[in-house]
């Protein structure tokens, strides 16, 4: 994958969120929506992982529910911690906040997380080892029996189920309103910089990274999305793709 793809410290970060809701069908109700699913199990000042700082609207969401938590943001881009940290400020929610550059690999492993996120980062990690290795950086960073919440744009179980379900994105794009040359931009975008996994897949990978009980509570078009549990049982290899 080139690295000006999708270069979040570029032109690609300033505009990312305005993008996402264009095209993330449901982006809007996806954040209040797991929040409300998860918050309820967190312990009173529990600590939160998010994996993917990106733009702090998981942390917003995060601490407005529940203002107790601490929750620690990590990203490998500059610019969108710093767009993290310009929004949580402004929404008056930095009180048990941190930011880290770097990775899940960065993050100290003790102590223990209560539950992580990885929202919208899987598909930017190729299948040849990447993917596995971060869902065990997050999974040795939680409790046993925390939360993992993992949403992701994955590719289809079969070539047809994947190439109907990739042309109905394209034809929302054009209901959304974007250009032919917008959409010409977007699709070289992602024929270039992501790497379709079947959820299939994913969910093969994180069960062999140390999660179990999958439920999914989101799927839209090539979208879906996940609540794990960490268990007990260290990483395995998992299966080649």
């Amino acid at each position: 994958m080139r690295e000006d793809i999708f270069d979040f410290d570029g032109n690609y970060g300033e505009r990312y969120e305005a993008l996402a809701r264009r095209v993330i069908p449901g982006y809007r109700t996806l954040f209040p929506m797991f929040t409300a699913l998860i918050e309820p199990e967190l312990p009173r000042r529990g600590r939160v992982l998010v994996v993917g700082a990106g733009t702090g609207i998981e942390i917003v969401h995060l601490k407005r529910a529940r203002p107790d938590l601490r929750v620690h943001g990590v990203d490998p881009s500059d610019q969108m911690l710093e767009l993290a940290e310009r929004r949580v400020a402004e929404a008056g929610v930095s009180d048990g906040v941190t930011l880290q550059l770097g990775y899940a690999a960065d993050v100290p492993t003790s102590p223990f997380f209560d539950a992580a996120t990885l929202i919208n980062v899987l598909h930017f990690v190729p299948d040849d080892g990447g993917k596995a290795a971060l869902l065990a950086d997050i999974a040795r960073r939680l409790k046993p029996g925390a939360v993992f919440v993992f949403f992701d744009l994955h590719g289809g179980d079969t070539p047809e189920e994947h190439e109907r379900y990739l042309s109905a994105w394209r034809r929302y794009w054009k209901i959304r309103d974007m250009s032919p040359e917008e959409m010409r931009d977007f699709n070289d975008r992602i024929r270039e910089g992501i790497h379709f996994s079947p959820a299939s897949r994913s969910l093969e990978l994180a069960l062999a990274a140390g999660f179990a009980e999958p439920e999914r509570f989101y799927r839209s078009l090539l979208y879906g999305g996940w609540t794990l549990r960490r268990t007990r049982q260290r990483p395995v290899t998992p299966p080649a793709p």
